[in-house]
């Protein structure tokens, strides 16, 4: 113990520094002065803390003394007192209790609330629609096995795959290192196989299950090991004959495609537990880390896609569908959703795939000569609160621009994070919501029109070019309204240019355009540079996507770039096709 800091504390109590001041000056050393200061201080201390406590002893020594006698001399008033007292306090105590009593009441019936949907989402579950097996998987697993650590959960074409954390037995302390190897082993092969039984136990139709393991652990010579231990697939009709039999942890476990290492130097298994045991002596210490994957053999590119059917009427799909989540459906029945969503919105649907992990992608076509084109569209069920992340959104524009299309489109039965909406405005990809997707369904169908315009009157300059200013605003307004465009304000500028802000109404592709036409000379093309000062003026009028009409040819590198300003284009032949029929 540090004398010092006791010593450098107890010189600071009044008096302590005067004893030292005059124990040096009848000649004593610097040393005893300061130790009897220290011993002065530490008597001044004790002394107040037993004046201290006599006086506190002392008031309540007399306040109860005071009271006692105040009882002997006024025993009905006392007893009132009393009387109230108790009463007082049965009350505070009866309203405790029940205040207990009543969160009680209702904690239970939060429980059966809870019980009941999870209930629901697992008949749901039993019909195919795999969207809400992590959910309902975690909660029912808590029942009964909530000592498992649960890392992730997905479905892939229908199988869960399952990692979790195997748990660990220390051996600090002089523990035994066999003893606690077999313990570690023993609980993971028991860990593995309750996670199976669990994730077959929600439903009748789900035909595997993977379950991955993961550890961190010390190995036999004191090495860290951090990855995989163990990862098995288990087919429904084998695990349910292994556990009718119940037959040992180990024994099942190899009846399936299993793989083990745990990273450490393990002793072999006898013989006689089973008679695959030399599966685990065969691991050694340096193995590499377990990174398994099943997957089907490899096919084609073009392998997967498949022709739309007959898409039913919107209304039809909104009677089988109402009342019902959209996260809940089957696949296939999600599926029949979307695509007549996107026959209403006056998509024409060219071909479906279903990618692993329970997401379609469909190519459509959107016939419309100014915002339409080639769309790939992404839909995917989520729970209903599951928030959809921007990495996703960037995925999707990244995916888009490989399939050479114009667009993306993500439909989703979640919501999107505010990163992600906001990620949007830089990125050629629309995107609905589960709300959003709700609406669509219950709302009219699009009628999307557009009109070729005749210009064949006499006396009307035909070419775009030398068009007076005035004629050529009139002109650019004529034209976005008959491509179904609402123009909100329309001006001239310097320079031979109009701005306009037009809203296209379209509920899913639609939104609000910065316009910018520009008359240049037939023999011109249009450089990036012009497609950049487009993007200043959409900022300008705070608008994420623009056109851009011109008068001529677009060069390549132009049309690049406007791919990636979210900027449609509308050269000379499209212009002049558009206003009128030859």
């Amino acid at each position: 113990m540090d004398l010092s800091f006791w010593t450098e504390r107890l010189m600071k109590v009044p008096g302590a520094q005067g004893t030292k001041a005059h124990l040096l000056a009848q000649g004593h050393t610097e040393q005893e002065a300061t130790f009897g200061g220290a011993i002065v201080g530490a008597l001044g201390i004790f002394l107040g803390v037993i004046l201290f406590n006599s006086f506190i002893y002392g008031i309540i020594r007399g306040f109860f003394d005071q009271a006692w006698a105040y009882c002997l001399e006024n025993p009905v008033e006392a007893t009132l007192a009393g009387i109230f007292a108790t009463l007082l306090f049965l009350a505070v105590l009866f309203k405790w209790m029940g205040h207990s009593s009543q969160k009680k009441i209702e904690s239970a019936q939060q429980t059966r609330r809870d019980r009941h949907r999870m209930e629901e989402k697992r008949d749901y579950l039993r019909k195919g629609a795999m969207g809400n097996f992590e959910e309902i998987f975690r909660y029912f697993l808590k029942e009964t096995r909530p000592d498992l650590e649960v890392k992730t959960c997905h479905v892939v074409d229908n199988i869960p795959r399952i990692l979790f954390l195997a748990r660990r037995f220390n051996t600090e302390l002089g523990g035994d290192v066999g003893k606690n190897y077999n313990l570690f082993r023993d609980a993971l092969f028991q860990d593995t196989l309750d996670l199976l039984g669990a994730a077959f136990d929600l439903a009748e139709n789900i035909p595997a299950v993977i379950v991955d393991a993961q550890m961190n652990f010390i190995s036999g010579k004191a090495k860290y090991y951090e990855g995989s231990v163990l990862s098995v697939k288990a087919q429904r009709d084998v695990f349910l004959h292994a556990r009718g039999k119940k037959t040992a942890p180990f024994k099942a476990l190899t009846s399936f495609d299993l793989r083990y290492n745990d990273g450490m130097e393990v002793k072999s298994i006898p013989q006689e537990e089973s008679k695959q045991a030399r599966v685990l002596e065969r691991i050694k210490e340096n193995a590499p880390r377990l990174n398994v994957r099943y997957e089907a053999p490899k096919a084609k590119a073009d392998d997967g896609w498949e022709k739309p059917k007959e898409i039913a009427e919107p209304e039809v799909i909104q009677e089988t569908t109402r009342g019902k989540e959209m996260s809940a459906l089957s696949l296939s029945q999600f599926q029949d959703l979307v695509l007549g969503v996107l026959a209403k919105m006056s998509f024409a649907v060219q071909k479906v795939k279903k990618v692993p992990g329970g997401t379609l992608q469909i190519q459509v076509d959107f016939a419309h000569p100014v915002v339409g084109g080639s769309f790939l569209v992404l839909a995917r069920q989520y729970p209903e609160t599951a928030p959809v992340h921007a990495d996703l959104i960037r995925e999707l524009d990244e995916v888009t621009r490989e399939e050479a299309c114009k667009r993306g489109i993500y439909i989703v039965t979640g919501r999107y994070t505010e990163e992600a909406r906001n990620i949007t405005r830089k990125m050629a990809v629309d995107l609905v919501d589960g709300a959003r997707l709700e609406e669509l369904v219950a709302g009219p169908p699009y009628d999307g029109r557009w009109t070729f315009r005749i210009v064949d009157e006499k006396g009307v300059v035909q070419d775009l070019s030398r068009m007076p200013l005035l004629s050529f605003e009139k002109e650019t307004d004529l034209f976005l309204k008959s491509m179904g465009f609402r123009v909100e304000k329309i001006r001239r500028q310097p320079g031979g240019s109009v701005v306009a802000v037009a809203q296209y109404p379209h509920p899913v592709v639609g939104g609000k355009f910065c316009v910018m036409a520009k008359q240049f000379q037939a023999s011109e093309t249009v450089s990036p540079e012009f497609v950049s000062e487009m993007s200043h003026v959409m900022k300008a009028e705070f608008c994420d996507r623009g056109l851009l009409m011109v008068t001529t040819a677009i060069g390549q590198e132009a049309r690049a770039l406007a791919r990636f300003s979210n900027v449609d284009l509308v050269d000379r032949n499209t212009w002049e096709n558009l206003r009128r029929q030859i």
